[in-house]
């Protein structure tokens, strides 16, 4: 990922281990977020042609323009992760956290005396966890033995004892946003997006030795590990809703790509300078572009009870790109083959009896990732070249419902969101090292090997979100 240490890709089959960080670290980047009040989340995020809601923006910013009356509201979230990884065997892990995901606040001025009845500003702040932590456990498949002097007694077995990639950190996105209402008919919206990420990496592998000498468990860092890495990105965002009928609501929106530059990292490697390596602590930066996207949706009201909303989106993933280009060329490269435009559906729907409201929702995201050969290994001993529909990131489903009671003019809100994807979790074919007292060692096998290793990962979010608002 960086300037001295961007990896070679070898597109026959080969994924050196750098680009594959770069890869998974491509959703921390994205300009979607996956969180908002607890209203928005219990409908799915499906609130493109509803508007009214200050989250609703993160779909169509002219759904501030909606909202009749000014609203201030925070959600409290508390986000768990499971993950069960199969790599020979299963070996599950999981986490809990606790933040505030979404502060927000929407202020409507009326003018009645013209067309242009009405015209809000809308401030809103989420965050949302990239914390998760796979592991997986000792395989007696992935070793190979090595005789010591030709001396059939003396010898020496390397073999796989365990393997653990954590990430630590999060991703904000604060949007100024802008409405004008025409008539109660036409809704028109403009957003500034300031995004703001934080990605700490470890990834770490352990090695048993056996000899007759006897047997000893090393732990090896991936080459670049531990790596941190903060940046800043801007984006914008505008769109449209047309009231067709009192029941029928049209929108579309864009969002641009996040232009981040300056992003700053810091990790440990061992790299070559001149003719000699080098064990040290590094600092560089990079650019990258994150990816754009298009939302067409659909809404219908049913009096004041009832609440229906779809949304389409087009994510535009060909504008993800890692800058300066020259030292990102394998990574771009293998971006421009295999990263393709997905599509997203939400649906969302809301029920009002008296002052309390029932909300439910589903969201897919498809993977944006083509299929892609590897020469691998799944964890059996063999090696060969196999075919992967889920390499990085898989299909994401989600699952919503929400519940909430208007006390006249301060409401609360509450929702749960379930989320599970399945995903081939790719690693090896990279340098691990252990440091120790002014020396490196490298892992001996097998992970230095000149192939992939692929583990087969089901992960499940679980988040749990609590809105207190004020309408006035």
């Amino acid at each position: 990922m960086k300037n001295i240490f961007a990896g070679l890709l070898i597109l026959t089959g080969l994924a050196n281990a750098q680009t594959v960080q770069d890869l998974n670290s491509i959703p921390a980047y994205s300009n979607e977020i996956n969180a908002g009040s607890a209203r928005y989340i219990g409908m799915g995020g499906s609130m493109g042609a509803l508007g009214g809601d200050i989250s609703s923006v993160e779909q169509n910013p002219a759904g501030l323009a909606v909202a009749i009356a000014s609203d201030v509201n925070v959600t409290l979230g508390f986000n768990s992760y499971k993950n069960e990884s199969t790599f020979g065997n299963t070996v599950k892990t999981d986490d809990n956290s606790l933040m505030f995901q979404n502060i927000g606040g929407t202020f409507v001025f009326n003018n009645p005396s013209s067309g242009w009845n009405r015209f809000a500003i809308g401030i809103k702040y989420s965050q949302e966890s990239l914390d998760n932590w796979m592991r997986l456990g000792r395989n007696e498949n992935i070793q190979a033995t090595y005789l010591t002097n030709e001396d059939p007694e003396e010898y020496t077995t390397y073999l796989m004892n365990g393997y653990q990639d954590e990430v630590i950190g999060y991703k904000t996105k604060m949007s100024l946003d802008f409405g004008a209402s025409y008539n109660d008919r036409l809704y028109l919206g403009l957003g500034v997006n300031f995004h703001d990420v934080r990605y700490d990496n470890y990834v770490v592998f352990d090695e048993e030795t056996t000899g007759s000498a006897g047997t000893t468990t090393y732990r090896y860092d991936l080459n670049g590990t531990p790596y941190s890495a903060a940046g800043t990105g801007i984006s914008v965002s505008a769109g449209v809703i047309g009231k067709l009928t009192d029941q029928l609501r049209l929108g579309l929106a864009y969002h641009s790509p996040v232009w981040y530059r300056n992003i700053e990292e810091n990790y440990y490697a061992d790299l070559l300078f001149g003719e000699n390596y080098h064990y040290d602590f590094y600092y560089s930066e990079y650019h990258r572009n994150a990816n754009s996207r298009l939302v067409a949706s659909a809404g219908v009201v049913v009096g004041k009870s009832l609440a229906l909303n779809a949304d389409y989106t087009l994510h535009m993933n060909g504008s993800t790109k890692m800058m300066p280009s020259g030292s990102f060329a394998s990574t771009n490269s293998f971006l421009d083959d295999h990263l393709k435009s997905s599509s997203e559906f939400r649906l969302g729907g809301e029920f009002r009896a008296d002052n309390f409201r029932f909300r439910a929702g589903y969201n897919y995201v498809q993977s944006p990732f083509d299929e892609i050969t590897l020469l691998a290994d799944t964890g059996s001993g063999n090696v060969a070249n196999l075919n992967f529909d889920k390499a990085f990131r898989g299909d994401i489903n989600r699952f919503s419902l929400g519940a909430g009671y208007d006390f006249g003019g301060f409401y609360l809100d509450a929702a749960y969101q379930l989320q599970n994807q399945k995903f081939d979790y790719v690693f090896g074919n990279g340098e691990y090292i252990d440091y120790d007292n002014g020396d490196v060692y490298l892992a001996t096998l097998p992970l230095n090997a000149d192939h992939n290793y692929v583990a087969e990962v089901k992960n499940n979010i679980g988040m749990f979100l609590l809105t207190a608002g004020w309408q006035f």
